[in-house]
Parts: C-alpha cells; structure tokens; sequence
C-alpha cells in the first residue's frame, strides 16, 4: 500500500526541526553579513550564497548530538589564473581569526567553521576570467534568485532568474514569479566558478548554481516529491548503515537518486520503489563485472560524482539497493495496511508511523451503495 499518511508523517519526523532551521538561518547570515562588511575583504568578495543540501532541502535531522551543516559560497573577482589557491585562502585568515578564532580550520576546499549550534563550510571561489562571462555571472550572482536565504521547499515557484523575485507577498507577485523561466542554460551554464584545491595547488571548476536548478526542475517535475524521497532514502541509509558502506552518502547518494527517478511520479511510496528498482536493474552489469558506473556532475560534466567510490563500496551498497527493492516492492503490493506498514518500518526505522487499526489507503474511488439511504424517522418527528 502507499499509506500516504504514514509516509506525510515519516517525513515530518526526519526533516530538520524549526530550531536547526533557524539555526542555521542564524549562523549562514551572521557570517555573510560579516563577509559583507569586510573593510578588508570588501574588494574582493562580489557576493555570497548558500549552497548545499540545506539549500536544495534535502537536507534530513541531524541525530545524535549532531549540529545543522550549512555551505556558503562566497564568490570573488580575484583572477585565478594569476592567485594560487593557497594565496586565495590566505586572504581570509585574518577574517577568520577576528569573528571565528579558535573555531575554524582549513579543508582541502573550504574552511570549517564550528560553532554551538551550526556547522559551517566557507567556500571561497573565483568568477570566470573572460570579461563577458564575468559581467553576465556577477549579474546572476547578485540576484534575489541566488542570494535568498530559502530553500527549495520553502519557494517551490523558485527560478534560476533576475525576474524571479524572493520577497514575493501579493497574489499578483505569487503569479508572476510562477510564470518566469530559468534562464537559458547556454547563458550561464557554461560559466562556472573556480574553487582552489588545497591538495593539488590548482584551481578547479564548480558551478553549485547547477546542482541547485537541477534539484528545483526535478522537483516541480516530479510534483514536489524529489526532494522528500531524497530525505527518505538518506534516512534508509542512517537507519541501516551498519549493513551499508560508508559510501556513497550525502551528494553522490542524492546524485544517484535523481538519476533512478522518472519525472511524474504519483506519490512518495511509488518514488521509492522505482527508485531502489531502477538502481538495482541500471548498475546490476557493473556491479556484476566490478566497475563502477560514470555519473557526470549536472554542471561540470568533467566530474564523476562517484570518483572516490571503491568498487567494494559499489558493489556492497547495489546489493543492499536490490534487497531495498524487493522489500519496497512487496511493501507497495501488500493489501494489509498492517503488514504494508510493518514492511515500510523495515526499511526506514521505528520513524516510519504504523497505520492505525483499520487505516490504510483511501479507495481511489467510491462503492456504489447496495440500497437507498433511509432517513432516520426520528430526527424528522
């Protein structure tokens, strides 16, 4: 069965609390304001946004003690052809040690930032160097579609476009903000940001903006239920990770997910058995002859998601996707909303609700009454 109402509730316990929304909205803004106002950084830093799982909302509840983890890219014009990433980085360590001392520490790509109540990743990156380029992904960058602190759940109406306008409130701005379009992908796609490379001392492509418009167009084409069976199967992972690889998690997982699922799927119980179904059928070939599977970054396509993948890992986690298939299959078969419900319980935890004694999925329509209704007299006397 879908059990529709067992899986609304399911998601409502995994996604992240209004306490961990807001305070991650606290932290990510407390540290753009703070770049912003930068007398020493005001000359290189064009402007910031959030990125990240918490951006595209799949982003599920942290457990275990563990804080919200927010990513913000700040976009700069220093020209890195001439910057080596080590210099690049540099420039924000004074930065760093006035508002954060103590609590941050250099990544391989970022800064960490550590604070009571929220993680933070900075990401420093560089515009493109040809001129029109820059002109056109400043002009991108600084938009209300880029800089807006909400997230894909929160403004499903979202375009990546200047005209899309954040602070919408009227039911004509709702209208209008409806109507707008991505802006065409030859105009921006071919433009990322540049990120430095601790490890290598060079500079590589990244365009964030991509991942985050192929989420939103996703989600509407799916009808709104992408990023929901993201959480969904994040959290199988959490609940059954003693059985999984430590890998694949967080993006290339969410990668992988949006590759399995066709546009229009009808509900959340439908999603997840394609998904898990699609999995096991597309990479059975490679898991059998130990190859991993190539999946191309939606920005820049010279990237595999899954690089860092053992084939051990691979193999391991398609063996546990075809078990997930068989047991979502005969969770969505079985008639009994109880067994239905015990077999989704199975696979996501003790999060996932029971339905109640005689609950279940509603009839997709109605039975036709074997006899006219009769009133009761005694209401009428």
């Amino acid at each position: 069965m879908e059990l529709s109402s067992q899986f609304s509730a399911f998601l409502a316990e995994i996604r992240p609390t209004s306490k961990q929304r807001e305070d991650w909205r606290t932290g990510s803004q407390t540290l753009r304001d703070r770049l912003a106002n930068d007398d020493a950084l005001k000359g290189i830093v064009v402007t910031t946004f959030l990125q990240g799982s918490v951006r595209r909302s799949t982003a599920v509840k942290p457990s275990g003690g563990k804080r919200p983890d927010v990513d913000v890219v700040v976009v700069t014009n220093l020209d890195y052809r001439t910057t080596t990433p080590n210099d690049a980085m540099k420039k924000f360590v004074p930065f760093l040690d006035k508002h954060y001392a103590g609590r941050w520490e250099r990544q391989d790509r970022s800064f960490g930032i550590e604070l009571s109540y929220v993680d933070l990743d900075l990401v420093i990156t560089a515009l493109p160097a040809d001129p029109a380029s820059r002109r056109l992904m400043e002009s991108l960058y600084r938009s209300g579609s880029v800089l807006t602190n909400d997230t894909l759940e929160e403004t499903p109406t979202w375009r990546l476009n200047e005209s899309w306008s954040p602070t919408a409130t009227t039911l004509e701005e709702i209208a209008a903000n409806a109507m707008v379009r991505d802006r065409p992908s030859e105009d921006w796609k071919p433009n990322p940001l540049w990120l430095p490379d601790r490890q290598t001392q060079k500079w590589g492509r990244t365009h964030p903006l991509a991942q985050i418009q192929w989420a939103a167009e996703k989600n509407r084409n799916c009808s709104q239920h992408y990023v929901n069976l993201v959480r969904a199967l994040k959290w199988w992972r959490l609940h059954n990770i003693a059985d999984l690889p430590k890998y694949p998690k967080g993006y290339p997982l969410e990668h992988m997910i949006g590759l399995s699922l066709a546009d229009g799927t009808s509900s959340m119980a439908r999603g997840v058995v394609e998904i898990f179904e699609t999995m096991a059928a597309t990479w059975a070939a490679q898991a059998a002859t130990g190859v991993n599977p190539v999946l191309p970054d939606h920005g820049v396509p010279e990237h595999d998601v899954l690089k860092r993948l053992t084939v051990a890992d691979f193999k391991a986690f398609h063996l546990a996707a075809s078990n997930a298939a068989r047991e979502a299959r005969a969770a969505l078969n079985d008639t009994d909303a109880q067994s239905s419900g015990e077999r989704w319980r199975r696979l996501f935890g003790p999060s996932f609700p029971l339905p109640p004694a005689g609950g279940g999925d509603r009839p997709r329509s109605f039975s036709a009454p074997v006899a006219a209704a009769q009133p009761k007299t005694e209401r009428f006397a």
